[in-house]
């Protein structure tokens, strides 16, 4: 995962602080970081470590038939004097399983760009 900002999103133009939320099937949410913030200035990117992610779940699929998992990914920016304004959302499709895919979640201006990494592997037990 990786984010990048063209944009100024403080008032006093010190940081825009930026934390994802997944919204999973039902009632699964998830928020990364769980606490804080990805605190980035003016043309500045933040790339995460390899493990990092922002959603995992383990979901028992039989051989033969299709499974779809639909997540809603929404990237915020955190304000202490007003309501958190949502940069970017989008909901993606996930075959299960699938090959590793990119996908970028950026907002209407393309001023704040995340790329994400779709990972929906096979295991047996």
């Amino acid at each position: 995962m990786s984010l990048k900002t063209l944009k100024d999103y403080d008032i006093l133009g010190w940081r825009g602080e930026f934390y994802f939320k997944v919204d999973g099937p039902k009632v699964f949410k998830a928020r990364f970081p769980n606490k804080g913030t990805i605190k980035l200035q003016k043309n500045q990117e933040f790339t995460s470590r390899a493990d990092m992610s922002l959603w995992s779940q383990f979901k028992t699929v039989k051989v033969d038939d299709p499974a779809i998992e639909k997540l809603k990914v929404i990237l915020r920016e955190m304000d202490h004097l007003k309501k958190d304004e949502t940069v970017a959302e989008q909901e993606f499709e996930i075959n299960l399983p699938s090959k590793t895919q990119y996908v970028i979640l950026q907002d209407e201006k393309e001023n704040t760009k995340a790329k994400l990494r779709i990972q929906a592997t096979r295991t047996r037990y």
